[in-house]
């Protein structure tokens, strides 16, 4: 009779500790259109990615070593913004194809605190990294009041 209750313990334990995959992530979300739904979860490895051109779709469970440059697509035609290079350790160059009115960047730490900020006086500006820490950051520039491009620069 002990061995049998033994055995039920055991059964109990090791069946309890049993779960599905799970990925505990801290942005994500689900889309429903023309009765299809997308659910995604930002931290995922990528496990396969297709694209048709125009729309890329990444699909996996953990993707830790995933890289974004450009944040938004530009918002005033014709002009081409570069931003080099990055990752950095000292200096990322921002390069306007054409004159831009009254060019700014932004310059925030990931908790959004603004760290620089500075008129941008050509159409190539150098920003020094080399006071920051380690890390990735984010990089708004704009033209007045209107936003042109948002970058994420990683500081070696």
């Amino acid at each position: 009779m002990n061995n049998l209750i033994g055995l039920i313990v055991l059964i109990l334990l090791f069946t309890g500790n049993l779960q599905a995959q799970k990925v505990i992530s801290a942005n994500g979300g689900t889309a429903t259109a023309a009765g299809t739904e997308v659910s995604w979860t930002i931290g995922e490895p990528i496990t396969a990615t297709v694209s048709d051109g125009t729309t890329t779709l990444t699909q996996g469970f953990h993707q830790t070593k995933l890289t974004v440059t450009a944040v938004n697509k530009i918002q005033v035609a014709g002009v081409e913004i570069k931003v080099y290079p990055n990752p950095t350790s000292d200096y990322v160059t921002v390069h306007f194809s054409k004159v831009v009115e009254k060019p700014t960047y932004l310059l925030f730490d990931l908790s959004g605190r603004l760290i620089q900020q500075k008129n941008i006086e050509s159409t190539d500006a150098k920003i020094d990294m080399t006071g920051y820490a380690g890390g990735s950051y984010v990089l708004k520039l704009n033209s007045g009041q209107q936003p042109l491009q948002t970058f994420k620069i990683i500081k070696r």
